[in-house]
């Protein structure tokens, strides 16, 4: 994905000190620090507040509109959303540790930010912003609660300096951004209509909120690997202006809900735009399925989605990307409502794709016809194409080593696996995903229209990937009991004119 084109440099005094992708190197420990200042500024006691008052945001007054990425957290542990998430992050053996030694991190020797620096604030905040010439620099802001004067300092590349209740830290640069929005100058994230709107809306009781603008997705998030760069592709939807997100604690577990905005125009004229649907397909998934996406249709977002599931879906990415007129009345197949589901197997997972279907005999004759269109498309470079073989009342082909493809229609499913066991399951099942205690604890009411459902069972995944070597890698072993904490994972998404909503439940017994 190409980045947008640079604006033109703010002045020559915002020189940028690093580029892009070293900002992204450095991120991931201020990123970190951020995160846990709600507990180092935990000075107050635990008392007063309601869930229903929202955290303070004043920090938005020295953020310049434009920015790629702003993070803010709630430091008042006075409000009961505040004090819940402080709650739940103490069960977690690792998080003390790290929250210590990342304080120490942050502190600067010579700049005297230190962990009393922290203390009697509402709020901290982390802000990543365009500086000129395809550079980014950052911004920490950090509420003191109080409005003392203290003299600017410089260590190395870092800068401090105070604009009311608030210690900002960054670069020279970017202080120079942050001195002119203090002095009334420019244009605050404060102002942003947008910004405001879709603010108003996140839940009241969070504990954090951010804002990600279509150039912060497109130039800090999507070129990303991991889970950073799946989100910079999920959240790069047609028409994007910016994504609002919220995070609150609640019994069980912690919820994060973003709010996507988009230009109606785009959103309207994008082919293969989600559609609403009552999901009900899940009911026929097996039980020992560990990761479940249900959606309509198998364009668009699906096509992307897929293409995150790694290699599993190489045999199924050409049908997607490739499909000609042969092929389309094969897709035409999956143009309702859709599951895809991986089962944990060796030596690889097993990817299966579900739908049901009015017509079984119809769908066997599609199906039929597209034998040869497929094997064609998926046969290697050199030699003959492929032939399907008849297994276990279904088809199979083997284009290449270590390749396979099978399909059958079982009672009004159609059934299209990487594996022959994949279609076993389906017909066999005695028990389906929904009736599994981590759906129905993850989950909950799944009976109001969505235009997309994801289910996620970490412990299976977990346990998957201790299977094939994770537990020989001491950065895991570091985080093992921390990420035992997490059960599970569910999303769902729906749409409504120039918005898009996605909440996603982390299930933490």
């Amino acid at each position: 994905m190409s980045s947008p084109e640079s604006p033109e440099p703010r002045s020559p005094a915002s020189r940028p000190s690093f580029t892009l992708p070293s900002l992204r190197r450095r991120s991931a420990l201020i990123l970190a620090a951020i995160a846990v200042l709600v507990v180092a500024a935990a000075a107050v006691a635990l008392s007063g507040g309601s869930t229903s008052t929202p955290p303070a945001a004043e920090a938005t007054r020295l953020v310049p509109a434009d920015a790629l990425v702003y993070l803010h957290l709630s430091t008042d542990t006075g409000r009961d959303g505040t004090a819940a998430a402080k709650q739940l992050a103490e069960r977690f053996p690792g998080f003390e540790p790290a929250r210590r030694s990342l304080v120490r991190r942050l502190s600067a020797p010579g700049c005297q930010v230190d962990a009393a620096a922290l203390n009697g604030g509402r709020e901290a905040a982390l802000a990543l912003v365009d500086v000129g010439q395809g550079n980014a620099g950052s911004l920490v802001y950090v509420d003191t609660g109080n409005t003392a004067k203290v003299p600017e300092r410089t260590c190395g590349t870092i800068q401090t300096a105070k604009f009311g209740r608030f210690l900002v830290i960054g670069q020279p640069q970017t202080i120079v951004i942050a001195r002119q929005l203090a002095a009334g100058k420019g244009k605050p994230l404060s102002g942003d209509p947008d910004y405001r709107r879709e603010l108003a809306r996140l839940p009241a009781g969070r504990v954090a909120d951010a804002w990600v603008s279509k150039a912060g997705v497109q130039r800090l998030l999507a070129p990303q690997g991991g889970l950073l760069g799946a989100a910079g592709i999920l959240l790069d939807q047609p028409g994007l202006k910016a994504t609002a997100a919220a995070l609150t604690s609640s019994k069980g577990g912690a919820r994060l809900v973003l709010r996507s905005l988009r230009d109606p125009k785009a959103v309207k004229a994008a082919a293969g735009s989600s559609k609403l649907f009552t999901p009900s397909i899940q009911d026929e998934v097996p039980d020992r399925a560990f990761a479940f996406l249900g959606l309509t249709g198998l364009s668009g977002a699906a096509g992307r989605l897929l293409g995150l599931a790694g290699p599993q879906t190489a045999q199924l990415a050409p049908l997607l990307a490739r499909a000609g007129k042969d092929l389309n009345p094969l897709l035409g197949l999956f143009s309702g409502e859709v599951a895809v589901t991986i089962t944990a197997d060796t030596p690889t997972p097993i990817l299966t794709l579900i739908t049901k279907t009015k017509n079984p005999g119809a769908a066997r004759a599609t199906l039929a016809r597209a034998q040869q269109p497929v094997a064609r498309l998926l046969a290697p470079s050199s030699g003959a194409v492929p032939a399907w073989r008849a297994v276990g009342g279904g088809f199979q082909l083997r284009p290449t080593a270590g390749v396979e493809l099978d399909y059958a229609v079982v009672g009004d499913l159609v059934v299209v696996s990487t594996r022959a066991a994949g279609i076993a399951a389906v017909r066999d099942r005695k028990a389906t995903l929904p009736q599994t205690d981590a759906w129905r604890v993850s989950m909950g009411n799944t009976q109001k229209p969505v235009s997309s459902l994801v289910f996620l069972d970490f412990n299976q995944l977990l346990r998957l990937g201790e299977q094939t070597g994770l537990n020989d890698s001491k950065q895991y072993l570091a985080v093992k009991d921390d990420l035992q904490r997490l059960k599970s994972v569910s999303a769902r998404s729906s749409s409504d004119g120039d918005e898009s909503t996605v909440e996603l439940f982390l299930s933490l017994p």
